[in-house]
């Protein structure tokens, strides 16, 4: 789990937060809504790691990802789908091997694609395509 303890943060001398006390299990999916200037990326920044507290404890279990978008991004020359995709590094890393099989032993795919079956592979772009049409 997440867990922020009496955690202050504060950016340009401004108090955003103050001694606020949280935790996150496993598998929660979260919003975070409130107007400019509230806060919300400060609070993704230190929970990607990016920007300690000013105050209190933030703890997150090593290994764990934290799945997040930008605010603002480039345009890009791919198609939508694969932006979505894109996220996942473990996804991409397997499916560039597998379209290299020649270049693999028998051992080696299997493995992959076993992992691949793990991490929900075959089933992430229609997943994907779900969330953009959500």
């Amino acid at each position: 789990m997440i867990q922020f303890d009496q955690v202050s943060l504060r950016r340009g001398g401004r108090v955003l937060f103050q001694k606020a006390s949280m935790q996150l299990h496993p598998g929660w999916k979260i919003g975070l809504t409130g107007v400019n200037g509230a806060g919300k990326s400060t609070l993704f920044a230190a929970l990607l790691g990016s920007l300690g507290a000013d105050e209190g404890s933030l703890t997150r279990p090593t290994g764990w990802t934290v799945a997040h978008m930008a605010q603002e991004i480039k345009a890009l020359d791919m198609p939508a789908i694969d932006f979505v995709l894109s996220g996942d590094e473990e996804f991409w890393d397997i499916q560039n091997k597998l379209a290299q099989p020649d270049q693999l032993t028998d051992s080696e795919l299997a493995q992959l694609h076993g992992r691949f079956d793990e991490i929900h592979g075959y089933s992430a772009p229609s997943k994907a395509a779900q969330l953009m049409a959500g």
